[in-house]
């Protein structure tokens, strides 16, 4: 005859169940998460393509962020000529929403 026992958890001094909804605990693992995601300034050349848009996204690459300047390669003139002089700003503030505390100064966009 086996019997079986049941764990009690580690400092549990009540009669409620110690289980939770996934629902109780994502939106705290998400912000969680989105945390780590600004605080890893790295994590910058890794959504370039959200940043971008997936249209452009097949003709840019981000290359490095060091000291607050993202390098992005474009591979035509063209594109390089619209991003440089006339997207520029508005790239900026989008990566700026995104990573509140990361400092980003400049963009330098780079044919390659």
């Amino acid at each position: 005859m086996t019997q079986s026992f049941r764990r009690t958890p580690k400092d549990y001094q009540g009669t409620k169940t110690t289980t939770h909804k996934v629902s109780d605990v994502l939106p705290h693992v998400l912000s969680k998460i989105g945390e780590v995601y600004q605080d890893r300034p790295d994590l910058i050349l890794a959504s370039w393509p959200d940043v971008i848009g997936s249209q452009l996204a097949s003709m840019t690459q981000a290359i490095s962020f060091n000291e607050g300047v993202l390098t992005v390669k474009v591979k035509n003139s063209t594109l390089y000529s619209l991003l440089s002089q006339n997207d520029k700003p508005k790239i900026l503030a989008n990566l700026r929403m995104k990573f509140p505390k990361v400092k980003i100064y400049n963009i330098i966009f780079r044919l390659g």
